[in-house]
């Protein structure tokens, strides 16, 4: 079953505008048994060019795969037939340990979420998507992980572990435990709903901070040595400043994300050099390239959102697992 090609999504992800990643292609391995899911995702997924996506209907579908062709992300529905999502991601990761795993799932209760994460898993999302942006987002902060081989998600998948054979072996957490890890759930999947919140400053022309406004975003500009840089979360830098590549070059050190903006001037050197700098260079090739900015800056602050929320829910998933009882002698 395929969706018409004239279906339109419920929120717009930016047709065309490429990956956010290396020049390397990813795989993304997709399990869902439902056909429609498994079309929305491929459609959404491969929009970006460094990105490319498997699809199967089942985990035993999936295992031939795993078995033989390597991939950097898995993203599974939880409830499948036959062999449950849970499995599958425990059972991928013993045949790629590298590789993430986010569980896709109708709702995310405390056992769900631990059991996911016991398995290796790194994040889940709910089913329907409500926001399309938030699936791409997540598979980004996925491959982000694999690369940058995160400790604090390492330390929330053993954390999980431990808390999974003790609730395997009898032990139990309070219910005001049980209570508390669902109220950091919802506050998870909350956070990463506003994820589209944040600071943006811009080194260039005023005509871009207008089109960011107008857009929804808190946008100011900045002279390219103001302290105020490093405290946003995303800095857009025009080539079309003299000191641009300096800057882009310090600021790539710093927590900032940076999108380099063309200017109507810039040539095939400009372009090279942000190849050098691995970072986006946004409208190359055309004089309006700040209408194609507000899409990249959501996707950015997006992902933010979930990186920053995903430590949150470490930090929940350790506090239940501090509050079961320990073993008795």
């Amino acid at each position: 079953m395929r969706i018409s090609a004239a279906m339109e999504f419920p929120f717009e992800t930016g047709e065309g505008e490429g990956g956010e990643g290396g020049t390397l292609a990813s795989t993304v391995l997709v399990v869902d048994d439902e056909p429609v899911v498994l079309d929305i995702c491929a459609r959404l997924l491969e929009r970006d060019a460094d990105l490319v996506v498997t699809l199967a209907a089942s985990a035993e579908d999936a295992l031939p795969l795993l078995a033989e062709q390597r991939f950097d992300v898995l993203v599974t529905d939880k409830n499948l037939p036959g062999m449950g999502g849970v499995e599958l991601i425990a059972e991928a990761r013993r045949l790629q340990p590298s590789l993430e795993a986010v569980m896709i799932t109708g709702y995310a209760s405390s056992e769900s979420v631990v059991a996911a994460f016991a398995a290796g898993a790194s994040d889940y999302i709910l089913k329907p998507f409500d926001d399309l942006r938030v699936l791409r987002a997540k598979v980004r902060a996925a491959l982000e992980r694999r690369t940058a081989g995160l400790l604090v998600r390492e330390q929330a998948r053993e954390v999980a572990r431990e808390a999974a054979a003790l609730l395997a072996s009898g032990q139990d957490a309070p219910e005001l435990a049980y209570e508390a890890l669902e109220a950091e759930l919802r506050a998870y999947e909350e956070s990463v709903r506003l994820g589209l919140n944040g600071r943006v400053a811009v080194v260039g022309s005023a005509n871009t901070v207008t089109v960011l406004q107008d857009a929804g975003f808190e946008a100011v500009e900045l002279p390219p040595y103001a302290p105020e840089l490093e405290r946003a979360d995303v800095v857009i830098v025009e080539t079309g400043d003299p000191q641009w590549r300096t800057l882009a070059e310090r600021l790539q050190r710093r927590p900032p994300d940076v999108l380099l903006l063309a200017s109507p001037q810039a040539d095939l050197g400009d372009l090279l050099e942000a190849i050098t700098l691995r970072m986006d260079l946004v409208g190359f090739g055309t004089s309006q390239g700040a209408v194609a900015l507000p899409e990249k800056v959501r996707m950015l602050l997006l992902r933010r959102g979930v990186q920053r929320a995903q430590d949150r829910l470490a930090a929940a998933l350790a506090a239940f697992r501090q509050s079961i009882a320990a073993p008795l002698p």
